[in-house]
């Protein structure tokens, strides 16, 4: 990551090293088209979501198999070694562009800008749920990145991390067989890729408008609210006035308990996905400080900010301490893009209004500005008085 940043970074992406990365991720989102003697058939370079046995094979792989059969002692099971060995080729390739356009994302601007105005060869559609038409056109850098996020939509973490390859036996994980999902190599590698495409999400989208914006166009919002909780989503895309009046009634049993600890919504460390759940939060966070639409969306949600306010601040964050009410210690400096979610809340759009949780990140940010200020403040006089 040292090396995408500053005057190293700048020498990268002049090298056309965004171009490639790109490059190479959206030929992967585009179908091989070959013709047959049934008419067209399709095949893409990572595997699809679909069973692997629903796999179309084409002439031309079919013939390159054939002319390495000699190879292998097991003849029929060849092409499952050639296919397997492709897809996770493809699989580690992606991780790694997906990674390194990550980390040229951080900390430098202009990276940021070259990669919603990459434009690729020709514009593809893939299908999003997320999208009232249905689909979504990848015509930009953006849309690319947005599209890895998409290939899992809908989609569990165990799900996500028991795909299976062709002949493959699931091995069950060391632990609690409550807790610790199935595992395959396939999906342990198919969850790096989603976790290196939110990391990609997390820095574009930094102190970016345009890209923020792009996200947002894209639906961007809708799936990771979705990959952070399913249960969420749903209730986000329910009819204004249902979201309302039960929103007041939790309101209103929370602020009559003040002592009530509200259960994170985050995974914990034995869970594998945890990494990728903290990206995906934290990219809603950076998308809410650029575009207003976002925070008003996500600040229409009870449940949802208090999860933000722990991926920002911690379990501590979300309890309400009144001891330590007028201290601004234990917290982290409040993230622009959180601001705006509560005060998007606070403005009307979440029912019910604030609660005391919400109310007291919002005053300890006010106290440690008027510290800082303070202390600023100190710091001038006795710079005066020593001239």
């Amino acid at each position: 990551m040292a090396q995408c940043r500053g005057v190293a970074g700048d020498a990268l992406r002049e090298a056309g090293a965004i171009d490639a990365l790109l490059r190479i991720l959206w030929r992967f989102l585009v179908p091989i088209q070959t013709k047959s003697d049934d008419g067209n058939s399709s095949h893409t370079l990572l595997p699809i979501i679909d069973p692997i046995s629903s796999y179309t094979q084409t002439p031309i792989f079919a013939n390159e198999c054939n002319k390495h059969h000699h190879l292998c002692n097991h003849r029929s099971s060849f092409k499952t070694i050639a296919i397997n060995a492709l897809h996770n080729a493809s699989l580690g390739l992606a991780v790694a562009s997906l990674g390194s356009l990550r980390d040229l994302a951080c900390g430098s601007a202009a990276n940021r800008v070259v990669i919603l105005d990459w434009i690729p060869p020709y514009t593809i559609k893939v299908t999003n749920g997320c999208n009232e038409s249905g689909y979504s056109l990848v015509a930009n850098g953006i849309d690319v990145i947005s599209s890895y996020v998409l290939r899992y939509h809908n989609l569990q973490w165990e799900e996500i991390l028991s795909f299976k390859e062709r002949n493959d036996t699931i091995q069950q994980s060391k632990g609690d067989a409550a807790i610790v999902p199935l595992c395959t190599e396939r999906g342990r590698k198919e969850l790096r890729l989603l976790t290196n495409a939110l990391g990609v999400v997390r820095n574009a989208s930094h102190s970016t408008p345009d890209n923020c914006q792009a996200f947002y166009e894209y639906g961007m919002s809708d799936l990771l609210v979705w990959r952070l909780s399913p249960d969420v989503y749903e209730s986000l895309n329910r009819s204004d006035n249902e979201q309302t009046s039960k929103a007041k009634e939790r309101c209103s049993d929370r602020n009559n308990d003040e002592s009530s600890i509200t259960i994170s919504a985050l995974p914990d460390a034995t869970r594998q996905w945890r990494e990728a759940s903290y990206r995906a939060a934290g990219s809603l966070i950076n998308l809410a400080e650029k575009c207003p639409a976002v925070a008003s969306h996500l600040g229409s949600n009870r449940k949802l900010i208090y999860l933000l306010i722990e991926t920002w601040g911690g379990a501590n964050a979300i309890v309400i301490d009144s001891k330590r009410s007028n201290s601004s210690k234990g917290v982290p400096l409040l993230h622009l893009g959180l601001a705006a979610i509560l005060h998007a809340a606070n403005d009307g759009a979440l029912g019910g209004g604030l609660d005391e949780v919400m109310k007291q990140v919002l005053e300890k940010e006010k106290i440690r500005k008027r510290v800082a200020q303070r202390k600023e403040e100190e710091r001038k006089l006795r710079l005066g008085n020593n001239y």
